[in-house]
C-alpha cells in the first residue's frame, strides 16, 4: 500500500478488471474449444479459397476439404472433421500432393522446380490468382537459388518457404476474424452476463474501496502479490494466445470435460477471492434510501464501465498491473561513479 489513496484505488480497480477477465476469459475458450469455432473458422477458409472439385477416396469433394482429409492432416483430427489448426508444413505438404498427383502414375513425384512448375501450370484444381502466386514464388525461388553462392537450400525448399509464408500470413488474418467474428461478442456477452451475476458495479466498487482503507490495503497487497506470480503469467501467456488459429487441435471429448472442470474450478476460486473484500453479489438493499431513478441510472453506468473493461481481456489488465507494480518497486537506479568522482574530496 501506497501514501497516495488514488493510487491504490486504481491498483485496487485493476485488480479487479484482471480478475473478472479472467473469469471472463476462461469462458470465453471454453465457447470456443467446445463449439469448435478455430475449426470453423479455417474450414470456411479452406473451402472458399481451394473451392476447385477434385477426385479423393473416389469422390469429388472440393480441393479444401481434400487437404483437410489428407492423410497428412487427419492425423490432427478426425476425417471429415476440420482440425482447429494445420501446420504450414503440413499444409503445403498436401497441396502439392494435390497438385502434382498423376493417377497414371501414382507413385511419381516431383523431383525439381522446374517438375512443380509444370505441374502448378496443368493444374485446373487450382484457383487462377493462387496459381499464378505460386508461380510468381516459383521464379522468385529460382532467382535466389542462382544468387546463392552456397547452396544451403534446394530450390524446392525455397519454394515451400515462399508458399507457407503466405499460408501463416494468411492464418494470421483468420485470428483476426476468429477474434471479430466470434472472441469478441462473446467476451462482451459473457463479460455482462458475469457483470450482472456478480453484481460488479465499477462505480460502487470504487467507492467501496475508496472509503475502506483497510479493504483497499488487502486488494492491493493481493494485487502486488499476483503480479508476481509466474504461474499466473504462464496461465496469461496461454490466454494471450487463446483466440489464435494456431492453437492446439480440436479436443476430444475428455479433454474438453478436463478444461471445463479446471475451468469452473478457477472461477470460483477467483469469485471466492474478490468477494472475501469486495461488495459483490445482489443483497437486495441496493436501492435502499436512495433515489431510485438515480441509482439506476448510476448502476447502469457502473455495469457498462465493467463490461467495457472486461472486454480489454485479461492480459491488457495483467500487463497494467505489472506496469504499476514495476513501477511502484523501482526507483531510479542510481548511477555508477567514474574515477574522476571518486577522487573529489567533500569542501
Amino acid at each position: 500500500m501506497s501514501s497516495f489513496p488514488v493510487l491504490d484505488l486504481v491498483v485496487g480497480m485493476v485488480f479487479v478488471y484482471f480478475l473478472l477477465s479472467i473469469i471472463t476469459s476462461s469462458a470465453v475458450e471454453m465457447a470456443l474449444t467446445i463449439f469448435k469455432l478455430r475449426a470453423r473458422v479455417l474450414e470456411d477458409w479452406l473451402l472458399k479459397i481451394l473451392d476447385k472439385p477434385v477426385k479423393d477416396g473416389g469422390k469429388e469433394v472440393p480441393l479444401g476439404q481434400a487437404i483437410m482429409d489428407h492423410c497428412a492432416i487427419t492425423a490432427l483430427s478426425k476425417e471429415g472433421d476440420a482440425p482447429s489448426y494445420i501446420g504450414a508444413k503440413n499444409f503445403v505438404s498436401a497441396l502439392l500432393e494435390k497438385i502434382t498427383y498423376d493417377p497414371d502414375k501414382p507413385d511419381s513425384v516431383a523431383m525439381s522446380l522446374n517438375d512443380l512448375v509444370t505441374s502448378i501450370k496443368g493444374s485446373s484444381i487450382l484457383p487462377v490468382g493462387l496459381k499464378r502466386v505460386m508461380l510468381l514464388y516459383a521464379n522468385e525461388a529460382a532467382e535466389q537459388y542462382k544468387l546463392m553462392t552456397t547452396k544451403t537450400a534446394s530450390e524446392i525448399e525455397l519454394f515451400r518457404n515462399k508458399v507457407e509464408a503466405w499460408y501463416d500470413a494468411n492464418m494470421d488474418r483468420i485470428t483476426g476474424t476468429l477474434k471479430t467474428k466470434y472472441a469478441r461478442p462473446l467476451t462482451i456477452g459473457i463479460g455482462l452476463a458475469i457483470t450482472l451475476a456478480l453484481n460488479a458495479d465499477t462505480l460502487a466498487i470504487s467507492k467501496y474501496l475508496y472509503s475502506n482503507p483497510e479493504a483497499r490495503a488487502k486488494v492491493v497487497a493481493q494485487a502486488y502479490g499476483y503480479s508476481a506470480d509466474s504461474t499466473l503469467k504462464k496461465k496469461i501467456d496461454s490466454l494471450r494466445s487463446s483466440g489464435a488459429v494456431a492453437a492446439k487441435d480440436t479436443l476430444n471429448v475428455q479433454q474438453v470435460q478436463v478444461e471445463l472442470e479446471r475451468r469452473f474450478l478457477d472461477v470460483r476460486k477467483t469469485e471466492a477471492g474478490l468477494q472475501e473484500h469486495l461488495p459483490l453479489g445482489w443483497y437486495g438493499d441496493e436501492f435502499k434510501n436512495a433515489n431510485t431513478f438515480l441509482a439506476i441510472i448510476s448502476k447502469l453506468f457502473g455495469f457498462a464501465a465493467t463490461v467495457l473493461a472486461l472486454s480489454m481481456g485479461a492480459p491488457f489488465w495483467f500487463d497494467l498491473l505489472n506496469k504499476i507494480a514495476n513501477i511502484r518497486g523501482a526507483g531510479n537506479k542510481p548511477q555508477a561513479a567514474n574515477a574522476d568522482d571518486k577522487n573529489k574530496q567533500p569542501l
